[in-house]
């Protein structure tokens, strides 16, 4: 399993593999086969920026949703959506990518709803900014 420590590397992987299983704490497990490349985000964790005067944080795809509630609890603040496995220690990444929000969307909308921007990797291995 290829763990990279920045995005650089996770793009350089994807672009150099054919196929490509992410994972990060693995409460969201697809079926692989044995040819697939493995990519964990794990060590692609933490909250990079947080403005609690602003209701806006900036975190990395393996960051756990525990941890930023963590952060947000701290000034009164919380996450509006509860995605299954968040306790587990589901990741925001792997919580993007499901665009699983639990119950609370149909009170306070989904998760794309809170996203002002995100920066990721395609399957052609291209980082993209949108936001």
């Amino acid at each position: 399993m290829n763990e990279p420590t920045n995005i650089e590397e996770a793009s350089e992987f994807v672009r150099s593999s054919e196929t490509v299983l992410v994972s990060g704490a693995e409460t969201k497990r697809p079926r692989e086969d044995s040819a697939t490349a493995r990519l964990s985000i794990k060590s692609l964790s933490g909250i990079v920026e947080y403005e609690p005067s602003e209701y806006t944080f900036t975190a990395l795809a393996g960051t756990s949703l525990s941890e930023i509630e963590e952060a947000l609890c701290a000034n009164g603040q919380y996450l509006p959506f509860d995605p299954p496995s968040a306790e587990a220690g589901a990741t925001l990444g792997g919580t993007v990518a499901s665009g699983l929000s639990g119950p609370g969307r149909l009170r306070y909308g989904g998760l794309r709803d809170f996203l002002i921007g995100a920066r990721f990797i395609n399957g052609a291995g291209q980082i993209i900014q949108g936001g």
